[in-house]
C-alpha cells in the first residue's frame, strides 16, 4: 500500500464514478482511475456536497443499494479519503454545479481534478495558475501518473 504522502491528492468528478460503475470494460480509463483509489494509490479529496452527488447519481443510475452503501462506507472509513469543508465554491466553470469540485480540489490541495466534463476541461490554465491544480481527462491522468511512477 502506498503511504499517504505518496498518494496523489485527486478529486474525481461524479461522471468518473458513474462511468466506472456502469462500465463492462475493466480496462477503460474511468475504471482504471477508480481502481487506483480502490487499490490505495490515490488520495481522494471529497466534500459533503460531492459525497451527496456521488451517492445520488449512483442510486439514480440503478446501482444496487448494497453497492451504494458499501461505497459510502468506504468514503467514510478509508485512510485514502481526505475530507474537506470548502468555505465557498470556486466560480470558474460555466456549469455552476461543477464549482463544488473546484472548491474541494483547492481546499484539499488536490493536484488533479479528473473529469470527462467539457465545462471543466475548458477552463483556461491561466485561471487555475494560483491553485497548482490540473484538470484532466482519465486518460491524461493515467498517462501523467504512469510517467511519475505513482
Amino acid at each position: 500500500m502506498a503511504i499517504r504522502r505518496r498518494r496523489v491528492p485527486t478529486v474525481l468528478d461524479t461522471n468518473i464514478l458513474v462511468a466506472a460503475f456502469l462500465s463492462r470494460n475493466r480496462r477503460s480509463a474511468n475504471v482504471r482511475v477508480y481502481r487506483m483509489w480502490a487499490d490505495r494509490r490515490l488520495q481522494l479529496v471529497v466534500s459533503n456536497p460531492i459525497q451527496a452527488d456521488y451517492l445520488a447519481l449512483l442510486e439514480r443510475i440503478g446501482v444496487s443499494a448494497g453497492r451504494v452503501r458499501e461505497f459510502a462506507e468506504r468514503l467514510a472509513t478509508r485512510a485514502t479519503v481526505t475530507w474537506v469543508r470548502p468555505p465557498r465554491d470556486i466560480p470558474l466553470s460555466r456549469d455552476v454545479s461543477d464549482n463544488m469540485f473546484l472548491a474541494a480540489a483547492v481546499t484539499g490541495k488536490a493536484r488533479f481534478l479528473v473529469t470527462n466534463d467539457n465545462d471543466l476541461l475548458q477552463i483556461p490554465a491561466a485561471e487555475l495558475r494560483g491553485f497548482r491544480l490540473r484538470i484532466v481527462t482519465p486518460g491524461e491522468f493515467l498517462e501523467i501518473v504512469s510517467r511519475r511512477g505513482a
